[in-house]
C-alpha cells in the first residue's frame, strides 16, 4: 500500500498542476481579451478578413492535395496537417504580435532582424540547409523544417523602417543617405537570390523595398536609378539559371516548342480556369488536381479556385485582397508615429504585392515564379510569418484606438 505521505505529495503536485493550468487558460483569456476586445472598425475588419482567407485556404488545401496526398502518402490529411499546425502557429504568433505594444516590438526588431538573418546563413552555409525543387532555402530541424526567407521579409520591413525614420545628420535628398541601407538589402537579395536561387522571394523584398523608399522619401532621381537596378539584377539572375530562363523564355515565346515543358503548368492552369467556367464545377471537383498541375496547393492553388468556384469565385477573392489593402491603408493613414505607419506600407506592399504575383503568374500575365498566394497556399512557415506581420500590423492598430489623434472640427470653439 502507498503511504500516507506520499499519496499527500501525488494530490500535492496534482493541485499544483492544475493551478498551473487554470492560471495559464485565465492569463491567455485576458491576452485575447486585451487583444480584441471594443477595437476599432478597421481592427476588427482585418481582423475577419484575416480568418476568412486562413479558413477559405485551408480548405483549398485540402480539396487541392488530397489527390497528391493519397499518392505520395497514402493520407488524404497530409499538407492539411501541416496547414493547420501553422494556422495555429501563426494564430500564436499574431496574438502575440498584436499584444506587444509597437514601441517594444520596434526595440525587438534588430533582435529579430538578427535572428531571421542567421536563419537564413544557416540555410546557406551548414548542413541544415535543404534543398527543394532546386532552390536551397529550407532549414531542416529535425522534428520540423522552416523557410527564414519567409521571415527576412518582416526584417527587412522593419530595418528599412528604421533607417528611414532615424534621425541621421544627413539630408533625404543627399545620395549617402540611401548608399549603405541599400548596400545591406542587396546583400540579402544576394544571399536569397543567387545563392538560394529563391527568384520569387527576391522579386517580393524588391518590390517591398521600392515602395517603402518611394514612401520614405526617396528623391525620384535616385528612385529612378533604384528601380533600373533592380529591374537590371532580377533579369541577370533570370540569365543565370537554366530553368529560370527556359521558364522567361517560354513565356515570352508561348508558342515556340516547349521540349522541356516549361509552360506545362501555365497551360494546365489556364485549362482549369476554362473549365471552371462563371460558376465552377463545384468544390472538390477540380479534375487538374489529378497530377496535371505540379504545386496545385501552393503556387497555382488559384487556378484550382477558379476551376472549383468559377469566375465568380475567383473575383471574391481577388475582391478580398483589394479590401485588406484598403484596410491597411486606412491603419496607415490614420498612424500618427513614422515608424510605424511605414511599416504598415511595407506590410501592405508584401502581401498585397505577393498576392498579385501569384495571380499574374496563374493567368500567364508573368512567368511561373514559384510565389504562393498568401494567407491561402499551402506553407506553415508562410502562414506564421503572414500572421506574425498582421499581429504587428492589428497591434499598431490597436494602440491607434487607445490614442487617437486630436482632429480639428470645423466651427467648434
Amino acid at each position: 500500500m502507498l503511504s500516507r505521505h506520499y499519496l499527500g505529495e501525488l494530490v500535492a503536485k496534482k493541485i499544483q498542476a492544475n493551478q498551473l493550468v487554470t492560471r495559464g487558460v485565465t492569463n491567455a483569456r485576458n491576452v485575447i481579451g486585451t487583444v480584441f476586445r471594443g477595437q476599432s472598425p478597421e481592427f476588427k475588419a482585418l481582423w475577419l478578413i484575416i480568418v476568412f482567407l486562413a479558413l477559405f485556404g485551408a480548405l483549398m488545401v485540402y480539396s487541392s492535395s488530397y489527390v497528391d496526398s493519397v499518392k505520395n502518402n497514402a493520407n488524404p490529411f497530409g499538407e492539411l496537417r501541416s496547414q493547420a499546425f501553422g494556422m495555429i502557429g501563426g494564430a500564436i504568433a499574431l496574438i502575440w504580435s498584436a499584444y506587444l505594444k509597437p514601441q517594444t516590438a520596434r526595440k525587438l526588431g534588430p533582435l529579430l532582424a538578427a535572428g531571421f538573418i542567421l536563419a537564413q546563413l544557416a540555410v546557406l552555409f551548414t548542413p541544415l540547409g535543404v534543398s527543394v525543387n532546386g532552390n536551397r532555402n529550407w532549414l531542416y530541424l529535425g522534428v520540423f523544417s522552416i523557410q527564414p526567407s519567409e521571415f527576412l521579409k518582416i526584417a527587412m520591413i522593419m530595418m528599412v523602417a528604421s533607417f528611414v525614420v532615424s534621425n541621421r545628420n544627413q539630408d533625404k535628398s543627399d545620395p549617402k543617405f540611401w548608399t549603405a541601407p541599400t548596400m545591406v538589402f542587396g546583400v540579402l537579395f544576394v544571399f536569397v537570390g543567387l545563392l538560394s536561387k529563391d527568384m520569387g522571394t527576391v522579386i517580393v523584398m524588391a518590390i517591398i523595398l521600392v515602395g517603402m523608399y518611394y514612401l520614405g522619401g526617396l528623391p525620384d532621381k535616385l528612385l529612378k536609378y533604384v528601380l533600373l537596378a533592380g529591374l537590371g539584377g532580377i533579369l541577370l539572375l533570370f540569365t543565370m539559371g537554366g530553368t529560370r530562363k527556359g521558364r522567361m523564355l517560354a513565356w515570352l515565346f508561348p508558342n515556340s516548342p516547349d521540349p522541356n515543358q516549361y509552360n506545362w503548368q501555365a497551360e494546365h492552369g489556364k485549362w482549369a480556369f476554362a473549365a471552371g467556367g462563371l460558376i465552377g464545377v463545384g468544390p472538390g471537383n477540380s479534375k487538374m488536381k489529378w497530377s496535371w498541375i505540379p504545386e496545385a496547393q501552393n503556387d497555382f492553388i488559384f487556378a484550382i479556385i477558379g476551376e472549383e468556384y468559377g469566375l465568380i469565385g475567383a473575383l471574391m477573392v481577388i475582391g478580398l485582397f483589394v479590401f485588406l489593402a484598403i484596410t491597411l491603408f486606412r491603419i496607415a493613414k490614420k498612424t500618427a508615429d513614422s515608424y510605424e505607419r511605414l511599416f504598415v506600407y511595407g506590410v501592405t506592399f508584401w502581401i498585397i504585392g505577393q498576392a498579385f504575383i501569384n495571380i499574374s503568374v496563374v493567368l500567364t500575365m508573368l512567368p511561373v515564379l514559384g510565389v504562393n498566394l498568401p494567407l491561402i497556399s499551402a506553407g506553415g512557415t508562410s502562414m506564421v510569418a503572414t500572421l506574425m506581420a498582421l499581429g504587428m500590423v492589428m497591434g499598431i492598430e490597436r494602440n491607434n484606438h487607445q490614442s487617437p489623434r486630436l482632429r480639428v472640427i470645423r466651427g467648434a470653439k
